[in-house]
């Protein structure tokens, strides 16, 4: 339901509500690769400029202080030149308590050895490198421009500049995509020891070259295949499934996008950037212009009870840790098995959902029929 009064303005948005975690935007990219449908621009020096100087604005406007986590995320944050990655990252080391985990999008291409002993040197203790592929025809097919050399070369510089939590990203079901592509992807990500690895199944979306030209995702079966092969691989690799795309060594665990997955609210900066505060989900502007003159918040919804039930349950069920009776009691003050007893009964039987020690999962086959669970849960009421 819409909110009753809309934040249209920094101002009226609430003072420290106890937020701990901060997402932070940078839009721009040397490049725009072909599958990427998230706000992107191409980097110029001004409009950098421009924008850091209004999101510094933004930034300060929140009040922010004692986070948990930071996350800056694009396009790439490792576009922007030395200077103002420099100045990106000061102004947001303080905003992070010590112990804090603070995650940089780094591209293989442009994360040079000295833009990564800045990010070390003024606070960031976590980098996620875009690998998605170690396949050069992949690679130019999504109009990636590094090769497997630059990002072996890459992470090793990270190492070097004492990093020692990296992660990679792998994109699978890409087209052409074949099993033998995708087995010496999964060994090469795990080569590279690095202690967390995110794969993600292709999404074609119309907007990116890839809908342009008429690329359809893969079929069901197909991509669980896939996954299949990916999750044996990397769990003989010593890597926990944490999350269905996630997957970490002990202590590894990306703990911002645990925020994201445990339903908890976050702040988000930055052009198109999302954040949910106050139980308010809202969304910045994805127009630069209107952003450098001041229009932020574009889209926002009052998050109801029901919302919040719905967002737990898709979430949490996510999570290799599920949900405990008492976690759902204390968010909806009424027990689990009460409110969906047909539905529960139904999904034990048919294997997709676990219950043991006080505590509700997705089984492997409930992980990949996610929406079917949620989708049996819901209509019982």
């Amino acid at each position: 339901m819409p909110p009753k009064s809309k934040w249209n303005n920094l101002d009226q948005m609430p003072r420290n509500p106890k937020i701990k975690s901060l997402y932070v935007h940078i839009p721009f990219c040397a490049h725009l690769c072909h599958y990427c449908d998230f706000t992107k621009m191409l980097y110029r020096l001004e409009e950098a400029d421009r924008y850091l100087q209004r999101l510094f604005f933004e930034i300060d406007s929140y009040h922010i202080q004692d986070l948990e986590t930071i996350y800056v995320g694009g396009g790439t944050p490792t576009s922007l030149n030395h200077n103002q990655l420099k100045s990106l990252i000061e102004k947001l080391s303080p905003l992070l308590k010590d112990g804090g985990e603070f995650s940089v999008e780094a591209n293989i291409e442009n994360a040079s050895q000295e833009k990564l002993r800045i990010l070390k040197q003024h606070g960031v203790n976590r980098l996620s490198f875009g690998v998605q592929s170690f396949q050069p025809r992949l690679l130019r097919h999504m109009n990636r421009l590094h090769d497997e050399g630059q990002t072996n070369i890459a992470i090793s510089q990270a190492k070097e500049c004492g990093f020692t939590n990296i992660s990679v990203d792998l994109i699978y079901d890409l087209p052409t995509q074949n099993d033998a592509d995708l087995i010496d992807d999964i060994q090469k990500a795990i080569a590279l020891d690095v202690p967390h690895i995110s794969t993600y199944s292709l999404s074609i979306h119309h907007a990116t070259v890839y809908g342009i030209r008429g690329y359809l995702e893969a079929d069901s079966d197909e991509s669980r295949r896939h996954y299949d092969i990916i999750l044996s691989m990397l769990r003989a690799a010593g890597y926990t499934r944490y999350e269905v795309s996630n997957f970490a060594k002990p202590g590894y665990m990306g703990r911002h996008n645990l925020t994201y997955w445990n339903n908890e609210q976050y702040y988000g900066v930055g052009l198109g950037a999302s954040g949910y505060v106050k139980n308010r989900r809202y969304t910045n502007t994805k127009n630069f212009r209107k952003y450098l003159e001041g229009s932020t918040i574009s889209e926002q919804e009052e998050v109801t009870i029901t919302d919040q039930e719905t967002y737990f349950l898709m979430l949490k069920l996510r999570l290799q840790q599920g949900f405990s009776d008492s976690e759902y009691r204390h968010m909806f003050k009424q027990s689990f098995t009460a409110k969906y007893p047909q539905a529960i009964n139904l999904l034990l039987q048919r294997g997709l959902l676990h219950h043991r020690k006080n505590r509700w999962y997705a089984t492997d086959e409930g992980l990949m029929l996610l929406d079917q669970v949620l989708l049996t849960l819901l209509k019982e009421h």
